[in-house]
C-alpha cells in the first residue's frame, strides 16, 4: 500500500508549500460540530439624543428621559448590577447651508446610552415598548444570549475533535491504509494547500432550554454554537 499512501499524501500536501505538513505520507482531516440552545437573557442597548441650542436644556431633557427609563427597567425587576447608564456625549451639531455655502450651528447634540441585561425574556416586548413610549428614540443593539455559552462551546469543541478522529478513520479505511499516529492538531485551520477531508454528516446536539426561558418571547429562536477541529495523521 506504499504507492497508494504516497499518492494520498501528494494529493493532500505539497512540501514546498505546506509548512505544517510532514514529508511522510499523511492525511488532513476536519471535524465539525454544533450545539443549539435557547437564550436565557437579553442584552439591550438603547439611547436618547436631544438637540437644542441651549446646552443646559438639551442635557436636562436627556437626563429626564434616562431617569424615567431607569425607573421603568427597575419596575420590571432588573437588578442595579444589570443596568448601565453611565455614558454621555455632548458635541456641537452643524449643518451645511447650500445657499450660503457654510456650515451653520444647529445646536448642541446630547446623547445618553442605557444598557440592560434582562433575564425575564418574556418581558422584552413590554420593556421595549415602554422605553419608546417614554422618550427613548434609539434602539442600538439587541442580543439574545445564553449564560452557559462558554460551557457549550467547550462541549462543541470536544465533539468536533471526536469527529476529526472519526473522519481520519473513515478516510483511511476507504483507501485501505493504516493510521500510524497523530502528527498535528488544531482548533483553527492548518497552513495547508488543500481542503481537509470532512465527513458529510455534521454532528449537532440540542441543549436543554434554561428553566426561566419563555418560548413566546419575541421569537428569539435558537442559538447555534459551532466549533471545528483540524488534524494531520500519519498513514502507512
Amino acid at each position: 500500500m506504499k504507492t497508494l499512501s504516497i499518492l494520498i499524501a501528494a494529493l493532500l500536501s505539497t512540501s514546498a508549500y505546506a509548512r505544517n505538513a510532514p514529508e511522510e505520507p499523511h492525511i488532513y482531516v476536519k471535524g465539525e460540530a454544533s450545539v443549539t440552545t435557547m437564550p436565557d437573557h437579553v442584552l439591550l442597548t438603547v439611547g436618547i439624543t436631544e438637540i437644542d441650542k441651549d446646552l443646559i436644556a438639551a442635557k436636562k431633557q436627556t437626563d429626564t428621559t434616562m431617569a424615567s427609563a431607569i425607573s421603568l427597567v427597575k419596575k420590571l425587576g432588573v437588578d442595579d448590577a444589570d443596568i448601565n447608564a453611565g455614558q454621555i456625549s455632548i458635541y456641537r451639531d452643524n449643518q451645511y447651508n447650500r445657499e450660503t455655502g457654510r456650515q451653520e450651528f444647529t445646536g448642541f447634540k446630547v446623547s445618553r446610552t442605557l444598557t440592560i441585561k434582562l433575564s425575564a425574556i418574556n418581558k422584552y416586548p413590554e420593556l421595549l415598548q415602554s422605553l419608546v413610549n417614554n422618550g427613548i428614540n434609539e434602539i442600538r443593539q439587541t442580543q439574545f444570549l445564553a449564560s452557559n455559552y462558554d460551557e457549550l462551546h467547550k462541549k462543541a469543541q470536544k465533539m468536533a475533535i471526536k469527529q476529526a478522529k472519526v473522519a481520519a478513520k473513515e478516510l483511511s479505511d476507504d483507501f485501505d491504509v493504516e493510521l500510524k499516529g497523530l502528527y498535528s492538531a488544531s482548533l483553527t485551520p492548518l497552513d495547508m494547500p488543500s481542503t481537509p477531508y470532512m465527513r458529510s454528516e455534521k454532528v449537532m446536539m440540542a441543549d436543554s432550554a434554561p428553566g426561566n426561558y419563555v418560548p413566546d418571547a419575541y421569537h428569539a429562536g435558537e442559538i447555534t454554537i459551532s466549533a471545528s477541529s483540524y488534524a494531520i495523521y500519519y498513514i502507512d
